[in-house]
């Protein structure tokens, strides 16, 4: 019989695993995080440029900004520190739901496929604030799921969540009203409301409300009027990240299956099927070794950021559902009831974080080869480099290349002023942080190799 502690411990210690292991290979310099790392150590500052995300963005770099406060110069070390906090912080926070949940069987199952079909496919852009969003809409969501009476501990433990979400990201524009009014169902099935604890609880339901206004006004009076629009034109195209349909398809057969024959849910045959997409997910790295783009991306899994903010809704309620009294009378609910359907629940979870493994290992392998190729131009030529000149400019390399990071990547990974810098393709116009020929002085601070 599968223990939750023991599955609990396992999911924590890969996670933390996986962190350390992302943040090693610097895969926080994946597009944006390169800019971020140069803007901090030009200003020796906080890179908080965009309001509506700047809590999140100012505790990720916690780390990074300790580091050149305390005077560190490696650009390497401060690559590693900046993936650390990015990386740390929603992973932290699927701790704390999976230390919720560890009670309970099924949440802990929706947990594990939080972090399975959303987490550990939308993350490679590890630098997107949604990571972060999400994370924090599954732990309100088991928090108000399991309590049994308002505690002021707890209520205090949530409201830093609640404050933390007030500038996360946008996609709490839907998040924030539904997570405020599971807040409200909380408050209004309790028996006894202590004072303190309950307006805690209010105020955190509040601060959620706050975060959509922010993320309203942020829609509103968009940062660019042009990012905006190419978010909603690409969010169609999340049907090009395998790892993301793969993974949801899985859960979208058991899903269907109890909906339809609740009472098979106790038997093997839905798993079985639900296990054939598992199994091509745990298989995908193979098509690497062939020329088809049919693939894992590491770009793509960026334009299932919008797609993946909808499957959390979907877990968001079917949480609230499962512990409200209307469980009773869905029949397929009802099922999860059972022990047996709960810990075949729990076990299609973890193989699903399971099937992720290879195609996350395949990823970062691509990124740290990008990375030495990346390193090895900038550090052989001088002046302007021609990206066409370059390795970058051909497969595998060529996957992982946004244009207008090119510059930024260079520079975050020089070993010395004379150093090359990559120009972005020829005929490429759009925005750039700087000129290829005029970097900024970044000083004292250079990549030392290890």
């Amino acid at each position: 019989m599968i223990s939750t502690n023991n599955v609990y411990r396992a999911a924590v210690g890969l996670l933390w695993a996986l962190v350390l292991w992302h943040s090693w290979c610097c895969r926080g310099l994946f597009v944006d995080g390169s800019a971020f790392v140069v803007n901090i150590v030009r200003n020796e500052w906080f890179f908080d440029f965009y309001p509506p995300r700047l809590f999140a963005m100012i505790v990720a770099q916690i780390p990074v900004m300790t580091a050149v406060r305390l005077g560190a110069t490696d650009l390497h070390w401060l690559a590693v520190l900046l993936s650390l906090g990015l990386f740390g912080l929603p992973t932290l926070i699927y701790q704390f739901a999976l230390h919720r949940a560890k009670q309970d069987p099924v949440l802990m199952a929706v947990v594990l496929a939080a972090i399975g079909v959303v987490f550990m496919t939308t993350s490679f852009f590890i630098v997107g604030e949604y990571n972060s969003a999400y994370a924090i809409a599954i732990l309100t969501a088991v928090h108000l799921a399991t309590i049994r009476e308002l505690d002021t501990r707890d209520a205090l433990g949530l409201l830093l969540i609640g404050v933390l979400a007030i500038r996360t990201y946008e996609a709490m524009i839907y998040l924030g009203p539904l997570l405020a009014a599971m807040v409200a169902w909380t408050l209004w099935r309790q028996k006894a409301r202590p004072l303190v604890p309950t307006l805690i609880y209010a105020a955190t339901a509040l601060c959620f409300l706050g975060g959509m206004w922010v993320a309203v006004q942020s829609v509103v009076h968009p940062w660019s009027e042009s990012h905006l629009n190419e978010t909603y034109d690409t969010a169609k195209n999340f049907w090009q990240n395998m790892q993301f349909d793969l993974a949801l398809g899985s859960a979208l057969i058991v899903i269907a299956w109890g909906l339809l024959k609740p009472g098979d849910l106790a038997g093997p045959r839905p798993y079985f099927w639900a296990a054939i997409p598992i199994a091509i997910l745990a298989l995908s790295p193979l098509l690497g070794l062939t020329d088809t783009l049919v693939r894992p991306l590491a770009k793509s899994q960026y334009v299932a950021r919008s797609a993946a903010g909808l499957v959390i809704v979907g877990m968001v309620i079917f949480i609230w559902t499962y512990r409200s009294g209307a469980a009773e009378r869905l029949k397929a609910l009802s099922a999860l009831s059972s022990p047996v359907v709960a810990r075949r629940f729990l076990a299609l979870a973890c193989l699903m974080v399971l099937a992720e493994l290879p195609s996350d290992l395949f990823l970062t392998h691509t990124w740290v080869a990008y990375l030495d190729a990346l390193r090895t131009t900038v550090r052989t030529h001088h002046g302007v480099v021609a990206f066409e000149d370059t390795p970058l400019s051909r497969p595998p390399h060529i996957l992982l290349v946004e244009n207008w990071a090119l510059s930024s990547q260079s520079l975050a990974v020089r070993t010395k002023p004379g150093d090359g810098v990559i120009a972005p393709p020829r005929g490429f116009s759009d925005w750039l942080p700087f000129p290829a020929d005029d970097p900024p002085n970044l000083g004292r601070y250079f990549w030392r190799e290890w």
